[in-house]
């Protein structure tokens, strides 16, 4: 999330501008990407798609979050029938430009509106989004109410609500502690949403919080996204040095290969 949403929200200077270019070109933006039955199996220690062994309550409640994700599913196919429509409303007109036109500059401006309607068009999750609050309301200890709390949250950030996210996130994450693969989504998306408030302090915390409870296959993660708060907060030093572990403990890592284009961004006198 740290990025081009990230300037608009604080006044950055021309070297926290540099680290989040840098950032955003190495995609290392946690986001919650499809937490939906296959988390919620695996957090339950179960495997993907099989529910047996789950007590009757959380059946109940699994059953429950489902209802939530068919409502999440009915607005992701909304969605893709707007955008059809629109998309066969544009082929249609550019097909009846003359033949032999450079159909690149001689499209008119309904087609050129259609398209600025499609790249505008986004899906309208603010029903499931409010579903999945109530329902992390009504279970927020539970791995079930995680799953629905994350997913709120995620739109909430999504849409620019980062109060709101923070908010659920920092509530979730104390609970999250007892399902590792909700642990590691929280952590990660609360840092993020952290970032983009410029609550640098608050996120240095919560990453040494992830350093010091996530499994081995995610510390070189958990080093970049410290190592990046710490460049972001010109505590070049420290920055330098977690950076470094990262590359001396995980050299061959996708991370660690972040790690050497942010340690390039130090400045001479620093190191």
């Amino acid at each position: 999330m740290a990025g081009e949403q990230s300037k608009s929200l604080r006044g950055i200077d021309a070297f926290q501008a540099q680290v989040l270019e840098i950032l955003a070109k190495l995609a290392n933006n946690p986001k919650v990407i499809g937490i939906g039955a296959a988390v919620l199996v695996v957090a339950l220690g179960g495997t993907v798609g099989v529910r047996y062994g789950l007590n009757k309550s959380q059946e109940k409640r699994a059953n429950e979050l489902a209802k939530i994700d068919q409502t999440f599913e009915d607005e992701m196919k909304s969605f893709g029938k707007q955008r059809e429509d629109l998309e066969k409303k544009r082929d249609t007109l550019r097909a009846a430009l003359p033949n032999g036109s450079d159909k690149a500059t001689a499209e008119t401006p309904e087609i050129k509106a259609l398209d600025a309607s499609i790249q505008a068009l986004k899906a309208d999750h603010s029903k499931s989004a409010q579903e999945y609050k109530a329902y992390y309301d009504q279970n927020p200890k539970s791995a079930e109410g995680l799953v629905a709390g994350l997913k709120y949250a995620s739109f909430a950030a999504e849409k620019g609500d980062l109060e709101a996210a923070q908010k659920a996130l920092e509530a979730m994450a104390e609970p999250s502690q007892s399902y590792s693969i909700l642990k590691v989504q929280t952590y990660l998306l609360l840092i993020s949403v952290l970032e983009d408030r410029d609550q640098l302090d608050k996120a240095l915390e919560y990453s040494d919080k992830f350093l010091k409870v996530v499994q081995p296959d995610l510390k070189a993660k958990a080093l970049l996204t410290k190592g990046q708060i710490l460049l972001l907060k010109k505590d070049f030093s420290q920055a330098q040095a977690t950076l470094n572990q990262l590359v001396s403990e995980h050299d061959n890592s996708m991370e660690a290969d972040r790690a050497r284009s942010l340690l390039a961004l130090v400045p001479q006198q620093a190191q």
